[in-house]
């Protein structure tokens, strides 16, 4: 926690000076202290080095030194003593005695009265290096924190102090933003065509009514409104130009995003003294979602308290007491926002939405109202609702028994508990007789933990002993109700209602016993055991890992580098099952895109005893080097990795039913370079970071005579596991191809489709780059972050659709086309040279060029580049805390940014989003949630 108040910062920026005046010269007569006689020729020596004086005939002395320093006084016969230098010794003769026989220091009890009389408002600055309150000692309170002011006079630096000893720290963070949707984070649509398709061999405007779902009707600047009294449309019925009341058709807006305003406040109120600090944090947040509509509300509060190490102090205590609460009124429980913008997005540019979604029959009013829904509909008759509420209490300790030796205690209670409601009422397509669930998942949490530390130098060899034991009691209670067959717009008595009920618990111990040996020149070599024994998952008593490290600048003096060290490690250890499998993947593999609207996500699974530990091998090899080079301070870092995972669990499909099975052995390899630089010259700080890494993986072995393991998407695009790929590769429908991969062509002239599934992408970047900039000067912050990716892919099943439907720009660009030849060769072998019409409307709507392939298209036209540049964030900020006459010690303003410019490959990317926010559901793009950019300004306040 930053508690540094302004004058602290005054004091650091005066360091250099502070030096200066740190350094002056003690001078007087050195005498024996039985007669006061002066002792000439006896030397003065600053300790630790060849600084040093002599004393003339009457025992005058005058020499040069710093506070802190040390000086050795040595006469014949006499004892030598030994002087701290102090800043009250300079400027003032000082008589130093030496005598033959032990005698106190010079900070005897006369001395340590006489400090003890300086006035407390204005004294010189202490014995820093000896002092109980020092920042090393006390990293959380200390003596800077208590500074008021600073007189810097000729030969000494005068500090006035706060009073009392205890320090206070009130502040107030809070946050205003504004989340919008930019359009090139969308997919782009057509806004010429009606809907409506080929009807007698020409384009015809197909209204509602029809049931037809296509945008493939006439231009709407050949159509016009009749004003008739119609359902669908307060202006009329489209027909002909010349046929109506002369109002030309519209293009409507079907847009559901608006910019939404979110705030968030952070309260906190600190207090502390060398010996204890407590805390209030009050956290309130408040958002819309993107839709315009209150999403959710977070309220955290927690309470703490620790004890702080000072004097000699042995038992220290850290406790806390946190509580929170979030409500999510518009989750994406069960696909619902992927629906909601497939709805959105497929519905014709001739149709309003926001007209209404209800009829005078009480039915939904949609574009096609036995097919799809409209928006509103959706947004406005739904049970929607996401509730998680946390409690934690938490107790540590750690215990100093002996110098070498320490023992460490933490106790942690936690308790969580998550409810989700989904509703949906009648007449609503994929769930036409209504729906409701409510799934409770309850999980309490109790952890105990015991470590020893053992440290002790021999010589040169550092000896470090460390056992830590764990133990672990989870508990989970699982309540699942289903109910269908409602009134209309009511959610109570169902026709049917079922309940599922679980609870499981498991007990489970870590063992980990860990030893290290460093060496003086560099040489660190360190060994650990691991044990783990689970109630579910049986037990595993062996899993050792060894590390070395080598720090090559103990051995040879290399100019201008600060550190250059080499590492190397090999780790055994265990992945254990969670008690509720959170990863909702699997749902969807058994649905086609098309049954999307149905789709929910109540396949629930849990651990179970026929599931064993993931078991994990880990290579890693790396360097790390500092140097300076043109005034820059540089920290490098290359680490390469190879790690293999055995036995990882996935859901598996078995008989119409998902198990958790272990099914699979994974590898991965890859490299992670990163480059730091920093400055600090007069008022200007700068810091920058680039960071470079490859991550490529390879399935090693399915279990079971497993061919391949579908992990996510649907059952017709999907990314598996297969032995010899990298795991999730892409696979879905593709064109059929001769032995010579040329595309066969039907007797129409258009690519058949292979009969059977296969690879079309891998979703592995070439590589991921990220770079970091930061620039502080005086009172002025700015930086910013950018990522890139190169490579990969990605299945946009979002344009495939949207090109059936006809509501694309991509099918309003391409639908003119005529007498093109696909490149290719027929069935026979030969090439092809039949031409083809992308849309003739002589040939009926089903020989489309988009809609001929159904819903979802082929797969592998849906194949996309999956490189991103994102400008991820942007802050800049001023602190008028930091003024000299300021009340405050921060009182800081910024304006940031979050996704503020975007490139991609195809339009409608979002490189964060996965389908249905799945876990394994990256790269595959369905109607999945648009990039959000965020615009907002902070204030933060500490008085």
């Amino acid at each position: 926690m930053d508690k540094v108040p302004l004058k602290t910062i005054l004091f650091l920026l005066l360091l250099p000076l502070l030096s200066l005046a740190q350094q002056g010269i003690v001078k007087g007569v050195l005498t024996t202290e039985t007669d006061g006689l002066p002792l000439p020729g006896a030397s003065i020596i600053v300790k630790g080095t060849a600084k040093g004086v002599q004393t003339d005939f009457d025992g005058n002395y005058s020499i040069t030194c710093n506070v802190g320093d040390v000086l050795v006084v040595n006469y014949v016969a006499m004892t030598p003593r030994e002087i701290k230098v102090t800043p009250a010794m300079f400027g003032v003769e000082q008589r130093l005695f030496v005598e033959r026989i032990p005698v106190k220091t010079i900070e005897s009890d006369a001395y340590s009265k006489a400090l003890k009389s300086v006035k407390k408002t204005s004294f010189n600055i202490p014995d820093i290096e000896n002092s109980k309150h020092t920042f090393n000692d006390n990293g959380t309170y200390n003596q800077f924190q208590r500074i008021k002011g600073i007189e810097i006079k000729p030969e000494n630096v005068n500090l006035t102090y706060f009073d009392p000893d205890i320090y206070f720290e009130v502040g107030v963070n809070s946050t205003l933003s504004f989340q919008f949707v930019k359009d090139n984070n969308l997919p782009e649509l057509q806004n010429k065509f009606s809907q409506g398709a080929t009807q007698n061999g020409a384009l015809t405007f197909l209204g509602p009514e029809t049931s037809n779902v296509f945008s493939y009707g006439p231009s709407l600047t050949i159509l016009e409104f009749d004003g008739t009294n119609y359902s669908f449309d307060s202006n009329g019925q489209l027909v002909s130009l010349g046929s109506g009341n002369g109002n030309s058709a519209n293009a409507y807006n079907n847009t559901l995003f608006n910019t939404t305003i979110n705030t968030s406040n952070n309260i906190f109120f600190n207090v502390e003294t060398n010996k204890w600090m407590a805390n209030i944090d009050y956290i309130t947040k408040n958002s819309d979602d993107i839709f315009g509509r209150n999403r959710s509300k977070t309220d955290d509060i927690m309470l703490s308290y620790k004890t702080t190490k000072y004097e000699n102090k042995k038992l220290n205590w850290n406790t806390f007491v946190k509580y929170g609460k979030r409500n999510n009124n518009q989750p994406n429980i069960n696909g619902f926002i992927n629906n909601l913008l497939l709805n959105s997005w497929v519905t014709p540019t001739s149709f309003s939405n926001s007209q209404g979604s209800i009829l005078a029959d009480n039915t939904q009013r949609s574009f096609s109202p036995s097919n799809y829904n409209n928006p509103e509909w959706l947004l406005n008759n739904n049970r929607n609702y996401d509730a998680n509420d946390l409690f934690v209490v938490s107790l540590q300790n750690d215990i100093e028994p002996f110098d070498d030796f320490k023992i460490k205690s933490h106790i942690n209670f936690k308790t969580t508990e998550n409810e989700q409601n989904f509703g949906l009422i009648t007449n609503t397509v994929g769930f036409e007789d209504g729906y409701l669930s409510n799934k409770n998942i309850e999980k309490n949490t109790f952890n105990g933990t015991l470590v020893l530390d053992y440290e002790k130098q021999f010589g040169d060899i550092e000896l470090k002993l460390n056992s830590v034991t764990n133990y672990s009691h989870d508990n989970l209670k699982y309540t699942f109700k289903e109910s269908e067959g409602f009134g209309d717009f009511s959610f109570s008595n169902p026709a049917i209602s079922t309940t599922i009920e679980n609870q499981l618990h498991k007990n489970s111990v870590s063992l980990k016993q860990y030893l290290s040996l460093s060496y003086s020149k560099g040489l660190e070599v360190s060994f650990n055991t691991d044990s783990y024994l689970s109630s579910i998952q049986g037990n595993k008593w062996f899993l050792p890992t060894s590390r070395l490290s080598f720090e090559l600048l103990d051995v040879l003096d290399i100019y201008d580098f600060r550190y250059i060290t080499f590492f190397v490690s090999n780790a055994s250890g265990i992945n254990e099952m969670p008690l509720f499998y959170t990863n909702q993947s699997h749902n969807s593999l058994t649905l086609s895109p098309s049954e999307s609207l149905n789709y929910t996500s109540n396949i629930d699974l849990f651990a179970n005893e026929s599931i064993k530990f993931e078991e994990k091998q880990d290579y890693n090899f790396s360097t790390q080097i500092g140097f300076n080079v043109f005034n820059i301070n540089w920290n490098f870092e290359a680490t390469y990795f190879d790690s293999k995972t055995e036995g990882s669990v996935f859901p598996v499909l078995e008989n119409n039913t998902f198990q958790l099975k272990n099914i699979a052995d994974i590898n991965n390899t890859g490299f992670e370079l990163e480059l730091e630089a920093s400055n600090y010259y007069n008022k200007l700080k700068w810091n920058a970071n680039i960071n470079f890494f490859t991550n490529n993986t390879e399935v090693l072995k399915l279990y079971d005579s497993e061919e391949r393991v579908a992990i996510a998407g649907f059952n017709s695009i999907s990314k598996n596991l297969i032995v010899g790929q990298p795991a999730g590769i892409i696979v879905g429908s593709a064109y059929a191809r001769d032995e010579q991969n040329n595309m066969v062509i039907d007797s129409n002239g258009y690519p058949m489709v292979d009969a059977q599934q296969q690879i079309i992408g891998d979703p592995t970047p070439d590589f991921t780059f990220g770079f970091y900039n930061s620039l502080e000067w005086n009172n002025f912050k700015f930086n910013f972050t950018l990522n890139y990716q190169k490579g990969g892919d990605v299945w946009n099943g979002t344009q495939n659709v949207l090109n059936y439907f006809g509501t694309s720009q991509q099918s309003a660009d391409q639908r003119p086309i005529t007498n093109y030849v696909f490149n290719g060769v027929t069935q026979q072998g030969n090439p092809n040279t039949t031409i083809v019409d992308f849309y003739n409307p002589e040939n009926g709507i089903e020989n489309n060029r988009f809609v001929r392939y159904g819903f979802e298209g082929v797969a592998e036209d849906a194949i996309e580049d999956a490189s991103f540049f994102n400008l991820k964030t942007i802050q800049v900020s001023y602190d008028f805390g930091k003024d000299n006459d300021s009340f405050f010690r921060q009182f800081e303003i910024g304006f940031y940014a979050n996704n503020l410019f975007t490139f991609t490959k195809y339009r409608g990317a979002s490189p964060q989003s996965s389908l249905f926010d799945t876990n394994s559901g990256n790269n595959l793009n369905f109607f999945n949630t648009p990039l959000i950019t965020e615009v907002g300004f902070k204030a933060q306040l500490k008085i």
